[in-house]
C-alpha cells in the first residue's frame, strides 16, 4: 500500500547544511585572500562573503527566524508553510526532487513568489522524510504514466 504524504512535518536546522555552507563560505574567503586582486577589492570581497555567511546562518540556522521554514503541512493538494516567526504562507508544490540523502521541494506562494526547501537527513523526522520521498517519487511516476 502506498504511504500517503505526511500531513505535517516539523523541520529543524540541519547541521549538515550549516557545516557545508560554512565550509564553502570559508573556501570562498580563502580564494579571495590568495587571489591577486588589489587589497581594497579583497576587503570588499571578504566583507561580501562575511555578510553572505551571516545571512546564510540566520536563514537556515535560526529556528525562530523569519526566513526559516519551521513546519510544512499538506492540505488537500495545497501546502501551508509556517516560518520561524509564526507567519504562514499558502503554497502550491510545483516540483520536487527525492534522493536518499536529500529532498528538495519547490513551492509557489500565493503572492507569486517561489520558495525552495532543502531537507537533509537531520532536517526532520526520518520516517516523515522517508514517506515524503516515497510520495514524491510515486506521484511523479503517476503523472508521467497518465499523460493529459
Amino acid at each position: 500500500m502506498l504511504d500517503p504524504v505526511p500531513s505535517r512535518i516539523e523541520l529543524y536546522p540541519s547541521r549538515i547544511l550549516l557545516v557545508t555552507g560554512g565550509g564553502l563560505h570559508l573556501l570562498a574567503g580563502i580564494a579571495v585572500a590568495v587571489c591577486g586582486l588589489a587589497p581594497m577589492l579583497k576587503v570588499t570581497g571578504a566583507a561580501g562573503i562575511a555578510g553572505s555567511l551571516v545571512w546564510f546562518g540566520y536563514r537556515y540556522g535560526s529556528r525562530c527566524g523569519r526566513g526559516f521554514i519551521a513546519r510544512i503541512e499538506s492540505l488537500d493538494g495545497r501546502w501551508r508553510l509556517e516560518t520561524g516567526d509564526g507567519a504562514t504562507h499558502r503554497a502550491d508544490l510545483i516540483g520536487g526532487y527525492a534522493h536518499p540523502a536529500i529532498v528538495i521541494l519547490n513551492f509557489r506562494l500565493e503572492n507569486g513568489r517561489r520558495r525552495s526547501l532543502t531537507l537533509l537527513s537531520d532536517s526532520a523526522d526520518p520516517d516523515a522524510l522517508r514517506r515524503l520521498r516515497v510520495w514524491l517519487r510515486t506521484s511523479r511516476d503517476a503523472d508521467v504514466a497518465d499523460p493529459p
